[in-house]
């Protein structure tokens, strides 16, 4: 704690004698010139004379009034605009004063002839359209179109790469308008340089189906459009870094792109040890990889805790990674025809040691040893085709292959409350799987030639499968049983594993569109799905011949469980400039068929279900708005929560299925009141989500014998609640000295139902968290941005009064980096967490990971650079991390990096083709 205070005081203090420093302003009053009305919302910008960058931007208020920073050196260009009015500039020198200026403005009828003003406009609004002239924003040398994108205003960009605009999380970057990589955010923000960059865009895209059939089904994803300049769209321009360090820690990077006309070709390959071949989930999903994303029938997503297969991060040991790749885009035949293909490879292996506690209703502890390897293959393509202004027609297709190892040596120990031990397990488990996924999805629309009419069909067929096999060799020492000598009974494994399990989807719907007027619209379709899931494993002894072909029956299973669907939707949609409103309603008549071919037994069930959805936006203005959404839904069981796999890998911990689950129905409520000022950048925002599960469906624990057995079941009656709240305000401190903050709150109670040993347990958390970001960027001097976040957790249980993981957790992390000229520059990236000590864990948790670097650029254009950086200089990093589960409380410790040194030389590179 003590070094964050001293850091934080330090920026404060400076900042502080930094600001009080800047007294020179340029102000004045904007008037009609012949009727002296003042002029509120005027746009007031300050260039630069040379070369007509952006410095500073104001709006006069209420009596026609603005006020702007004096740059102390250099000459400048003022320019005052106003709707219907002729644009004021006039020269800013360093020696005079403009502190009472007089800006008069007149009517563009009245005047007599033409003025052109020379130089460039950094903002304009075209509609729904926010437009940046690149060229009007100072970046380093050779930066990339994400180093861009963090000096605009209203768009930041985190470490991770992700990106906001507007106080909205971009989910598309798109070159020139059509998908780069899948349109995979980061590889476009962090490949392509900004000074090949014209323009920025940023909007809010429509649905496919909306952009089709002109229909406004009020679906929207913020999105980034980088408009390249007609000189860049004909050449080569790449990257190459290589490195270096002790503790033979490595890293290399090459990065290639060739551009002509509408054909794009990019390659790219990241390989090294030392974490830094990340993706975030968006990413890993296009890759091949397990994003821990899962979609929902209407579309919605949920989170599990997701981990780059690629990254590095998270993971036990040290990752050796490999990700690469291959994009190929163009347009044929007058852009009749549109082809996007792409190929992506990976692999990761790692090694290492794990360490998990568990305490409160359940007392454990175990470690673990893991080998791990994973190899993965994707490919994935595109093909539009524009028949004539009427007919359109989209197919998708993809396929992976990826191919998982793994050897994991486990002890395990189970307690009583008192902390004596119940059962001992020593296991090893090898593991061989090949999953392969196909899937394939056609779109067509048809318009009318009325105006807002349509029909769609869209169709799709997924396949995935999973073939592996393994050994299972374990020792289990129950010591609450005793055997006929009264001595512990122990149970010994040892078996061979087949296992496979395949999932076909296959589906159609269509739609049509009605126009009932101008601005209301009838929307009704219907659709068809077939889901058939097979599950086969077989567990086999050894039996007396040494061959391991003796089945185990109670480890073994081979089930289906196949789901139709029929789906109608009736929905009717209000669209205007300012309001748009939907109302959609859901039918869905799933039946459910499971059959065991051990038992020779099955199960058949019907719901019909009605899901509503209704969804509302009003915008004030341009950049200010409310939204509003409201989904009822059933939640209906699935296979795993119906029939799991009895696995004896872990044979403390065992899953029970239940066929007798019914479905729960989800209420869900979120509001969003977003409000963006552009000329300043600043923006608010304030939103909040409830969440009502009623006779949910969870996971409920029963101890017998020392063992864990879990069991799906619906608690009746009950209701598990979630209630979220949060806010955040960005805005900047001071405009010449590059200075901003962004204060952000969020709240989260909820309360949960589940049973334990027949109980019901009734657990309430409540989570306060600050966060407050304060930045510098401004490529001169001393830069920073730097996060601090502190927060207070809450659980309490009704059945476990005793242990709770109440208590403070602060976390900060951030950057600071020092220009000494525009070539050198000494740098420094930290993160520091504290956990204070709990009822459930007595210790406190804290580390401070530093990671310094200098790094010099050489060649006229800049465009080599060497890099010398120290990875966590303090050699703190433990690999650390609790989590709170319906009053199970877990704490890990893993292998992870530690401190290394490390030299990196990059090489930026450009070609334009004559």
């Amino acid at each position: 704690m003590k070094r964050v205070l001293q850091i934080l005081l330090f920026f404060v203090f400076g900042v502080h004698g930094i600001v009080h420093a800047q007294s020179k302003i340029i102000a004045g009053k904007i008037s009609d010139v012949k009727d002296q009305v003042k002029l509120s919302d005027a746009t007031v910008m300050l260039l630069t004379a040379k070369d007509s960058i952006l410095t500073g931007f104001t709006r006069s208020d209420e009596n026609g009034l603005f006020s702007l920073s004096k740059p102390d050196t250099g000459s400048y260009l003022l320019i005052v605009s106003y709707p219907k009015y002729g644009d004021y500039y006039t020269e800013i020198s360093k020696d005079r004063d403009y502190s009472k200026l007089a800006v008069g403005l007149t009517k563009t009828a009245t005047l007599l002839e033409e003025v052109i003003v020379t130089g460039r406009i950094p903002i304009t609004i075209k509609g729904d359209t926010t437009e940046y002239d690149a060229g009007s924003f100072k970046v380093e040398k050779n930066a990339k179109v994400e180093d861009l994108l963090k000096v605009l205003p209203g768009i930041t960009v985190d470490a991770s790469g992700k990106i906001t605009a507007q106080g909205k999380t971009v989910k598309k970057v798109l070159v020139d308008g059509e998908e780069f990589f899948g349109d995979d955010p980061t590889l476009v923000t962090r490949n392509i340089r900004s000074d090949m960059v014209d323009k920025v865009q940023v909007y809010e895209k429509k649905s496919e189906q909306a952009e089709r059939t002109g229909v406004d089904d009020g679906q929207r994803e913020q999105t980034i459009n980088v408009k390249l300049k007609d000189g860049a769209k004909n050449g080569m321009f790449g990257k190459a870094l290589l490195g270096g360090g002790t503790s033979d820690y490595y890293m290399g990077q090459l990065m290639l792109n060739k551009f002509k006309g509408s054909q794009k070709i990019s390659v790219y390959g990241l390989f090294g040890n030392n974490g830094t071949t990340s993706m975030n989930w968006q990413d890993a999903q296009k890759y091949g990889g397990d994003s821990g994303v899962s979609y929902g029938d209407d579309g919605s997503m949920s989170w599990s805790n997701f981990t780059d297969p690629f990254s590095g991060q998270g993971v036990i040991g040290i990752p050796r990674a490999i990700n690469s790749g291959v994009n190929f885009s163009d347009k044929f035949n007058k852009d009749k025809h549109n082809v996007n293909i792409n190929y992506k490879y990976g692999r990761l292996s790692s090694d290492g040691d794990d360490e998990t506690i568990s305490t409160g209703l359940i007392n454990n502890k175990s470690t673990k040893s893991v080998d791990t390897e994973n190899d993965q293959h994707r490919a994935n393509l595109k093909y539009d085709l524009n028949f004539d202004s009427l007919n359109t027609l989209t197919i998708r297709g993809g396929a992976s292959r990826k191919n998982l190892w793994s050897d994991n040596k486990r002890e395990a120990y189970q307690f009583t409350q008192n902390m004596d031990t119940t059962v001992a397990e020593n296991t090893r488990e090898t593991i061989k799987n090949t999953v392969n996924e196909l899937n394939f999805s056609t779109y067509f629309t048809h318009k009318f030639k009325k105006k807002g009419r349509s029909f769609t069909f869209d169709g799709q067929f997924k396949r995935s499968e999973m073939i592996g096999d393994g050994h299972l060799s374990s020792t289990v020492e129950n010591y609450a049983q005793k055997d006929s000598a009264g001595h512990r009974q122990i149970d010994r494994t040892d078996q061979r594993k087949e296992r496979n399990n395949k999932n076909d989807v296959l589906g159609a719907s269509v739609s049509y569109t009605e126009p009932l007027s101008k601005v209301w619209n009838l929307v009704v379709g219907t659709g068809i799905e077939s889901s058939n899931n097979s599950s086969r494993v077989e567990s086999f002894n050894k039996g007396a011949d040494g061959k391991y072909d003796d089945l185990d029956s109670r480890f073994s299973n081979n089930y289906d469980f196949d789901r139709r669907s029929s789906r109608y939707k009736l929905a009717i949609v209000h669209t205007t400039d300012k309001f748009k409103f939907t109302v959609a309603n859901n039918f869905n008549n799933d039946k459910l068929k499971q059959y065991n071919y051990y038992s020779q037994e099955g199960l058949s069930r019907v719901y019909f279900t009605y899901n509503p959805n209704v969804s509302a936006g009003y915008s004030f203005t341009k950049t200010k708005g409310l939204w509003m959404n409201y989904t009822g839904k059933n939640q209906l069981p699935s296979m795993s929560q119906i029939q799991p796999i009895l696995d004896n890998s872990d044979q403390i911990n065992r899953y029970l299925g239940n066929e007798n689950l019914k479905p729960s129905f989800r209420n869900s409520l979120n509001i969003n009141y977003n409000s963006f000022r552009i000329l300043t950048g600043s923006y608010v925002y304030v939103g909040g989500n409830i969440t009502l599960d009623k006779n949910p469906i969870t996971q409920n624990i029963d101890t017998v014998k020392g063992l864990n057995i879990y069991t799906w079941n619906n608690v009746k009656g009950k209701t598990n609640t979630s209630v979220n709240i949060w806010s955040g305000y960005h805005f900047k401190l001071s405009k010449k000295l590059g200075l901003s903050n962004s204060p952000q709150f969020y709240l989260n109670m909820s309360d949960n139902y589940n049973l334990f040993n027949q109980q019901l347990n009734k657990v309430n958390t409540t989570n306060f968290n600050f966060t407050y970001n304060f930045k510098r960027d401004t490529k001169t001097g001393l830069n920073f941005d730097l996060n601090f976040s502190p927060q207070y957790r809450l659980m309490k249980s009704s059945l476990e009064r005793n242990t709770n993981s109440n208590g403070f957790v602060f976390g900060s992390n951030g950057s600071v980096e020092y220009f000494i000229n525009k070539t050198f520059k000494v740098y420094t990236n930290y993160s520091y967490t504290y956990e204070a000590a709990t009822k459930a864990f007595d210790e406190k948790f804290e580390q401070f990971l530093l990671h310094p670097g200098v790094s010099k650029k050489f060649l006229k254009n800049e465009s080599l650079m060497l890099d010398f950086m120290i990875n966590d200089v303090l050699n703190q990093n433990k690999g650390f991390s609790r989590s709170a589960s319906t009053s199970i409380f877990t704490q890990r410790r893993y292998d992870t990096i530690r401190r290394y040194y490390m030299l990196k030389l990059s090489w930026d590179f450009t070609k334009m083709f004559l």
